[in-house]
């Protein structure tokens, strides 16, 4: 007997749904880390030269402060003040991580450079001194691969580090073999084209073979070799101003080497069209868009007109990729931001319960403040990580139910027509297990009528509330009618347990 059209139809839902559950790069959790703030290193006096002027070693109690510009190096101060976090320090805290679930260690830039932050290369190849050695680094490697985790790097190939070997000698000699590594011109104030105005970071030339070939075309380029290394992909630093053809080459070479590693860009504005450039970007603008919603400038219904262009536009398996941020080292810290409880709550819900992979900057979990730059780059809290503290449990509430809930890691995204109110439906190939998310973050109670656009849900149909399981709510046909109090959400699960042995589901997976 032929397969019927349902049949095939029904196959090839559980295939797609198979392949996103056995690919690591879609639905997790990233955990980023801040190496030199993370945990205090217990070796600061063996390596206190390190730290030498112009840098500063603070401590660990001590809250970062904006700094002055440095004319002799071009760093503002606040660049050059170290914590003395490393390598070795983190690698105490594996089993903090293990206990958590996260899926993904990613971490800023760890390669020679003189600032804090690293996003001034000097040299590519060598781990910075002051966060320990490549044995260190690779014996990370081995211990995150060891709690099931994948760990990722910055990449940071728009520009390097004045202070650089290569563009010391650029500089220095006009027909040099890496004068046309950079663009040195006297159009530009300083001589060279530098990133957004910055003297101390020169950008490189991309234009140029060799940059490239070193970079990620070459198989023994920097992309190729630390993933050959043992890391299972890269962030990279200012995604867009690398172009869609030099990033495809990147993410072509990155794959070549390592078949199922990910490459991940910073990006500002809408990701239509950046894939398969990258296989997925940060979601800095859909950040944007939920704070434009839960503080009050955007409706429910406009709301869920741009969740559906931006599935329609990005693909939903891109966005799957995607990491769902709310902070990092460059932003507020959204405890800074959000000071209404309810409305932090509400964005973390839509970060939780959207498709994609979330991405918590270190002590996020823990409630940690920050505005600006420096701010958002303390030390980590660990006073504030435990089960007493009302954040850290809301963050362990909400892994867990991710880790729970397939429909949450690699569903598809339903939108509802709503007025005031946000909806949408996470679902699978499995009716079971669709999640039914409502929100309200107005100052009013909301009563409205939702048409639940799904055809495999039955009627007369019962919910229950995920975070509240007391809460039971009807739907009847295809409606239902919902009253939800100011600034709070529902995050539901249909109820389809048998009845006396009955189910209408009998025959629907």
């Amino acid at each position: 007997m032929s397969t019927s059209f349902y049949q095939e139809k029904t196959n090839k839902k559980q295939h797609d749904f198979i392949k996103r559950h056995n690919d690591w790069r879609m639905g997790g959790i990233v955990y980023h880390v801040f190496v030199d703030r993370f945990v205090p290193s217990n070796q600061l006096e063996k390596k206190k030269h390190w730290y030498a002027a112009p840098r500063t070693l603070q401590s660990w109690n001590q809250l970062p402060v904006p700094g002055k510009k440095d004319l002799t190096t071009s760093y503002y101060t606040h660049e050059l003040a170290f914590w003395g976090g490393d390598l070795a320090s983190l690698m105490t805290k594996m089993d903090y991580l293990k206990s958590w679930g996260f899926t993904t260690l990613y971490l800023n830039p760890i390669f020679e450079a003189m600032t804090n932050h690293k996003y001034d290369t000097y040299d590519y190849e060598s781990i910075s001194k002051e966060y320990g050695t490549m044995e260190e680094f690779l014996q990370l490697i081995k211990s995150v691969h060891g709690i099931n985790m994948k760990i990722m790097l910055d990449g940071v190939f728009n520009h390097m580090a004045v202070g650089s070997p290569k563009f010391q000698d650029g500089f220095k000699r006009p027909s040099g073999p890496y004068r046309a590594w950079f663009d040195f011109n006297p159009q530009y104030k300083l001589g060279y084209r530098c990133w957004s105005g910055v003297a101390s970071l020169p950008e490189l030339n991309l234009k140029n073979d060799d940059v490239r070939n070193y970079l990620f075309n070459g198989k023994n380029s920097i992309v190729q070799r630390y993933l050959k290394l043992g890391i299972d992909g890269w962030r990279l630093d200012t995604a867009m101003e690398l172009g869609y053809a030099y990033l495809h080459q990147l993410t072509q070479a990155a794959h070549q080497a390592k078949e199922q590693s990910v490459v991940i860009g910073e990006l500002l504005q809408n990701p239509e069209g950046w894939h398969p450039a990258m296989d997925g970007v940060m979601q800095l603008a859909l950040r944007d868009l939920i704070f434009e919603f839960v503080e009050g400038r955007m409706s429910g219904h406009m709301m869920s007109m741009h969740l559906q262009k931006w599935v329609e536009k990005t693909g939903i398996e891109t966005m799957l990729r995607s990491w769902i941020l709310l902070e990092n080292h460059d932003l507020w810290r959204i405890k800074s931001r959000l000071k209404n409880q309810s409305l932090y709550e509400l964005a973390k819900t839509l970060q939780f319960t959207l498709p994609g992979t979330v991405n918590l900057y270190q002590g996020e979990e823990c409630g940690m403040e920050g505005e600006g730059d420096p701010y958002n780059r303390a030390p980590m809290r660990w006073d504030l990580a435990n089960d007493t503290n009302p954040i850290f449990k809301l963050h362990r509430d909400w892994v867990k139910l991710r880790q729970e809930e397939r429909a949450l890691r690699i569903g598809d995204l339903e939108v509802l027509d709503t007025h005031r109110l946000l909806a949408y439906l996470r679902t699978t190939d499995q009716v079971k297990e669709t999640i039914l998310t409502i929100i309200n973050p107005t100052q009013e109670d909301i009563e409205e009528t939702l048409v639940i656009p799904n055809g495999t849900l039955k009627s007369h149909l019962k919910w229950k509330n995920l975070f509240d399981d007391t809460i039971k709510i009807q739907s009847n046909h295809a409606f239902l009618t919902i009253k939800v109090k100011k600034q709070s959400s529902f995050v539901l699960k249909p109820i389809l347990d048998m009845i006396d042995g009955y189910s209408p589901y009998k025959n629907i997976d």
